[in-house]
């Protein structure tokens, strides 16, 4: 009898070792959902479908784009962590992902418990723009022009909760400054009013505003990443002025954490794999991002500390979004 347990035993865990192999042999069985939670046309959306059409080569099996617009990115969110588990259904993600946790207490969703990250796939620089006639010429000079006259200065954002407003109020915590966020409905509107003068400064990423700094109609104030930009490199970053400021706009892709670990790996590293790729690469530095083309496990943790770090700069700056 106990040689006939022993025997059932090296069967069981025979059959559980070859499991994670099998996964990966048999994955996709059937057409692959990519859930943009924006609508069609933007940046998020065109990355989405280069990644879609070169999966599909990849996994011979069809890739589809689904657009599930709407709630601060959380309603296409939602749908991929309510998925079936079984790695079928994806989901593009952008800093809102780490930033609604802090600024939502009615998200549908647990960020780090229903959501398991596949890849980063882009990383890019925000910026703080002015128009021509604001009298700083830099971020120093912004800083003793807020200080003193504070409560007077605004910033235009897409909206409310959005990573451009959380890069107006870590600098007003760590600079001291006093910039006033003034919200818009999308990034168009913002644009518009910053151009005309009516607000002076606009946090956003650089691919959209870059061409009016080349024309004269916007100036540079600084670039939130650590370091400057190789593709611009005479721009300062706001860390030169404000140590420790940094802030990194990135898109990613997760999926429901109940998918088995194997086809979250599988699927990491074919993401990855076509991220890294020269054509691939070269289309996206063309939008003004860096390709990065993470593992699973380093998503996982760039997504637990941008949580943190967001989550704490909510409670110190006491921001509330409605």
């Amino acid at each position: 009898m106990k040689l006939l347990t022993r025997y059932v035993l090296a069967i069981a865990v025979a059959a559980w070792a070859v499991l994670p192999l099998r996964a990966q042999e048999v994955f996709p069985s059937k057409p692959v959902r990519i859930v943009v939670p924006f609508t069609a046309g933007g940046p998020t959306d065109v990355i989405a479908r280069m990644l879609g059409e070169r999966l599909s080569e990849k996994w011979k099996q069809p890739v589809v784009i689904e657009n599930r617009a709407g709630g601060g990115s959380t309603i296409g969110t939602n749908l991929v962590a309510k998925a079936p588990p079984d790695g079928h259904t994806i989901g593009m993600v952008v800093m809102a992902h780490v930033v609604n946790p802090a600024i939502r207490s009615d998200l549908p969703y647990d960020t780090l418990g229903d959501l398991a990250g596949l890849s980063q796939i882009t990383t890019s620089a925000c910026v703080l723009v002015a128009h021509p006639s604001v009298p700083a010429n830099n971020l120093r000079e912004l800083i003793v022009l807020s200080k003193a006259q504070p409560a007077t200065l605004s910033y235009a954002t897409p909206g409310a909760g959005t990573l451009n407003h959380m890069s107006g109020a870590l600098l007003n915590s760590l600079a001291g400054t006093d910039l006033l966020h003034v919200p818009y409905g999308g990034s168009a509107a913002a644009h518009a009013d910053v151009l005309s003068g009516r607000v002076p400064l606009m946090f956003d990423v650089w691919a959209p505003v870059k061409e009016y700094v080349r024309a004269g109609r916007l100036k540079v104030l600084g670039i939130t990443l650590k370091d400057r930009m190789p593709s611009d490199p005479s721009y300062p970053t706001i860390a030169e002025t404000v140590p420790g400021f940094e802030v990194v706009s990135a898109f990613g892709m997760v999926t429901s954490s109940r998918v088995p670990r194997p086809v979250i790996e599988k699927l990491g590293a074919d993401i990855a794999a076509v991220v890294r790729e020269p054509a691939f690469a070269a289309k996206v530095r063309d939008f003004g991002m860096e390709p990065v083309g993470s593992s699973p496990q380093e998503y996982d943790r760039f997504i637990r500390s941008e949580v943190s770090r967001w989550s704490r700069v909510v409670r110190e700056s006491n921001i509330k979004v409605q």
